[in-house]
């Protein structure tokens, strides 16, 4: 994000973004509608009056981050210019009565639904003429907060036309394709903080892509809670298949790229069109989450082992140069170390690039939060650790495939000499990069061919051809 004044206000916002991408496609959306409401964003914190802080509140982590997040901020009412701090997101979304109450420091909460009304929200707040000496525990001045109600079901989408602002560099943006989930996953908390599962149109989303590849962009990331069941609710039957072939036609675009992958849901029809254009990455994000059949049937995941091995195979067979990376839970209740072995061997035996693993985060309202066995937080760690061991050396011998091949890479930073990019198969912001020397000139958002002269535990080294 780049700075922007306009128009009659005075105000300085500044807005923190946490968590996932499509909480940033949100965060974009915001910044749009302050710019076209003649705010003047800043990127430090420290010099705005007003602080947006839009919240993650996905697992034990990611709350904390934000609630550390929101703490940090309203110490700048001391050391900066802060006169109002604005809490919106998941976490204000679930928590909003808990954080009235336990936060005095927060002026505006906000839910999901109101994610371009952030502006008026704003301007409607008399506190950005108050001056506070202290916001540590408590407020002698009236408060005028929109206070959500934790229960409501979100129901925002937004669309092309929503105003909005890229946080990214300018050569890559994420699309979000849809919103919300319907999957009944005894882990997971979004079904209830994001609502039932809402498609956008493809003509919406074909709009989208054509008005950013305008402003420069060439790479969309496409995102959603479940990307494989764009369009069911809409259409009546899944149509990510149709949208990729849009989307892959749109002028202007090198790069589609699908994140978020249910492992049952990935058809033929849709490695078909992911084959037949180049420009769309052969590229997997294929959230797993175990390999044992007995955790992944507690999970209420739908399909076995077998169904898993079938899918790296099915990729594969249409794509064998496809790159797949996945996230799994370690210590889920119940895990055994047998259970954790097997997970282990399908790691060794499907031999995935890039992998993520999460420690089990014990979630209120979830069905798993009130499992027996909870497994203890040291083995967790364990596990977790000895994953990531047994992730680095596969990762190491698969990227060894890669030498001696010239691929496609987009670059990312030029810095003190050292250029730093991203080929097809790597996704911005969660894989390794490919240090590509030989370049002269280099600029950020540059497209070229780099021939892989050495390959490391998650990076790529190159030279420019």
């Amino acid at each position: 994000m780049t700075p922007k004044t306009a128009g009659k206000s005075s105000k300085t916002v500044a807005v923190i973004s946490l968590g996932c991408p499509k909480n940033t496609v949100d965060s974009e959306v915001m910044l749009g509608k302050l710019a076209k409401d003649n705010y003047m964003l800043v990127k430090d914190p420290a010099d705005a009056e007003v602080v947006i802080v839009n919240t993650c509140g996905f697992i034990e982590a990611s709350k904390k981050e934000s609630i550390d997040t929101i703490l940090d901020v309203a110490k700048l009412r001391k050391s900066g210019h802060l006169k109002s701090l604005v809490v919106g997101g998941c976490l204000a979304h679930r928590y909003g009565d808990d954080l009235k109450r336990e936060l005095p420091e927060i002026d505006i909460l906000f839910g999901l639904n109101d994610v371009e009304n952030v502006a008026e929200q704003i301007k409607g707040n008399p506190l950005a003429s108050i001056a506070k000496e202290n916001a540590a525990s408590t407020h002698d001045y009236k408060r005028a907060p929109m206070l959500p109600d934790s229960l409501n079901e979100a129901t925002y989408v937004y669309d092309a036309s929503s105003p909005r602002l890229l946080s990214t560099p300018g050569h890559f943006a994420y699309v979000k394709i849809s919103e919300g989930c319907d999957l009944p996953c005894t882990f997971c908390i979004i079904p209830k903080i994001r609502g039932h599962y809402r498609s956008r149109s493809i003509e919406d989303i074909e709009q989208e892509a054509k008005n950013l590849s305008k402003q420069g962009v060439k790479e969309l990331c496409l995102v959603a809670q479940d990307s494989t069941w764009y369009g069911s609710d809409r259409y009546g039957r899944p149509q990510i298949a149709q949208l990729l072939d849009r989307l892959a036609q749109v002028e202007g675009i090198e790069w589609v790229r699908l994140h978020y992958l249910y492992p049952s849901r990935v058809t033929d029809e849709m490695l078909d069109v992911m084959a037949k254009y180049p420009r769309i990455t052969p590229y997997f994000d294929v959230p797993l989450q175990h390999a044992s059949n007995r955790i992944l049937k507690s999970m209420q995941r739908i399909g076995d082992r077998a169904l898993l091995d079938k899918l790296i195979a099915r990729i594969k067979g249409k794509i064998p140069h496809a790159s797949i990376r996945s996230t799994f839970i370690v210590g889920f209740p119940g895990e055994t170390d047998a259970d954790f072995q097997e997970l282990l061997d399908f790691l060794k035996t499907s031999e995935l690039d890039y992998v993520g693993f999460f420690a089990y985060s014990k979630e209120e309202n979830t069905p798993a939060g009130v499992m027996a066995d909870q497994v203890p937080e040291k083995v967790k760690q364990a596990r977790l650790a000895e994953a990531y061991r047994v992730q680095e050396t596969i990762a190491e011998k698969s990227h060894q495939r890669w030498v001696g091949e010239t691929l496609t890479a987009v670059v990312e930073s030029v810095e003190d000499g050292e250029v730093q990019g991203r080929t097809q198969y790597q996704a911005p912001e969660v894989d390794g990069l490919v240090l590509i020397e030989g370049l002269k000139n280099p600029k950020v958002g540059q497209w070229l061919k780099v021939e892989i002269t050495h390959a490391h535990q998650q990076d790529l080294v190159g030279k420019a051809v």
